[in-house]
């Protein structure tokens, strides 16, 4: 018979291993470059959409995201508030998830009611993450990033 603090401690010790193993580096851990760029549809800026560089499948990692201002420019941040994105292949997805007349959603609305009555402005090969045709690969410097999508009609 196994005695009880036995089995707390092989517990405890078989959680921990489980967290370190499937956690790798906490984000706070993971190097970050600067990353910016301009979004365009028809070549005019494309104003608050959302974008974000989400790791290939298959690799390691977290997003980083923005939101593009009324000139379609950038910058991402990571999942913990740093300014930048790791280093690394990553799939990328526009979005411009707003009201129908193209506006933003007003302060405190709740989420439930913004999905019931918002509409998707970019087609779903730039907005969709699984079918997505924008990637882009992060280099040790960062960079600029323009990318290029189109509307639905």
């Amino acid at each position: 018979m196994i005695k009880q603090p036995v089995v707390f401690q092989i517990t405890i010790l078989a959680v921990l291993g489980f967290l370190i193993g499937c956690g790798g580096s906490s984000a706070s851990q993971v190097k970050l470059v600067p990353v910016s760029g301009t979004v365009t549809a028809a070549g005019a800026p494309l104003a608050n959409a959302t974008i974000t560089f989400s790791p290939y499948t298959g690799e390691a990692g977290q997003p980083a995201h923005g939101t593009t201002d009324e000139m379609g420019k950038y910058t991402l941040s990571y999942v913990d508030g740093r300014k930048g994105c790791p280093i690394g292949k990553f799939t990328v997805i526009v979005s411009k998830f707003a009201q129908p007349d193209g506006s933003l959603f007003p302060a405190g609305m709740p989420q439930e009611e913004q999905m019931a009555t918002g509409v998707e402005f970019v087609k779903p090969n730039f907005s969709d993450g699984s079918i997505t045709k924008l990637s882009t690969e992060v280099g040790e410097s960062g960079g600029d990033f323009p990318f290029e999508v189109e509307l639905k009609k």
